[in-house]
């Protein structure tokens, strides 16, 4: 698989994700996005409108900064090894982390909940301040928020996190999740505004959850079923750059 085809699958799996997380996301920072709508009920349509912004576009960045961090991080284990079976077990791990997603979103399995509860020794040091940012108010508060916000643990936005690192590199896991956060911003920005009357129908959409899920599901099977098709289907030529060696076998016949 060519490492267009990769990105552009791995780009696509986290924005379906994102699209799809609508009644998950809800369920996460539910809590936060109300709060806000209730407090922005003081002020007009526009400053609701900013506020939502200003909450959900700093999630977005600490998303895409994490992505960042763990593209960087499969990058330099790519790097570091630099051997061809690295790279097929991070396309294969890639299409994995897209059925852990599609599990999540069709069946409610939590493949992914050791990481998550990893995680949480992260936020536990993030809360405190997320705290003193949601008291503090107004836009720099809900900037502050949404900052904190993007750490939070959360299985489906750490298979999006695997999935930046098997990217292998700081822009493409920062593409990764800044496009998963796109995915999440229609129903989040609505959320934030109008939580009390949108909550429960976005909740409730079991159908977009099911579309996406196959997507998923799909984009898995081919980029796991692709790798391994290449590196077993054809004898490992292309992770072992066997084909590369054939000419040398005439390298027998010298002359006297």
């Amino acid at each position: 698989m060519t490492p267009d085809l990769t990105s552009s699958l791995n780009l696509g799996a986290a924005l379906v994700a994102g699209l799809a997380a609508s009644g998950h996301c809800i369920g996460m920072c539910g809590g936060i996005a109300g709060a806000l709508a209730i407090r922005g009920r003081e002020s007009g349509t526009g400053a609701r409108l900013g506020m939502a912004f200003a909450y959900n576009l700093s999630r977005i960045v600490s998303y895409t900064a994490a992505g960042a961090i763990a593209g960087l991080v499969g990058g330099a284990l790519l790097e570091a090894f630099n051997i061809a079976l690295l790279s097929l077990a991070f396309r294969v791990l890639a299409g994995l982390i897209m059925f852990a997603a599609a599990g999540r979103l069709l069946f409610g399995w939590r493949l992914l909940d050791p990481i998550e509860a990893a995680g949480s020794r992260l936020w536990r040091r993030i809360a405190p301040w997320a705290g003193r940012q949601g008291r503090a108010g107004g836009f720099g508060g809900a900037i502050g928020l949404g900052l904190a916000w993007g750490w939070l643990p959360c299985g489906l936005t750490y298979s999006m996190l695997l999935l930046a690192a098997t990217s292998a590199g700081a822009a493409a896991g920062a593409g990764v999740m800044l496009a998963f956060g796109i995915g999440t911003l229609p129903s989040m920005v609505t959320a934030t505004v109008a939580f009390d009357r949108i909550a429960r129908s976005l909740s409730a959409r079991a159908s977009l959850r099911r579309i996406a899920g196959a997507l998923l599901l799909a984009f898995g099977l081919w980029t796991a079923g692709y790798a391994l098709y290449h590196a077993l289907g054809h004898g490992g030529g292309h992770a072992g750059h066997a084909p590369a060696q054939a000419p040398t076998g005439h390298e027998h016949h010298h002359p006297g």
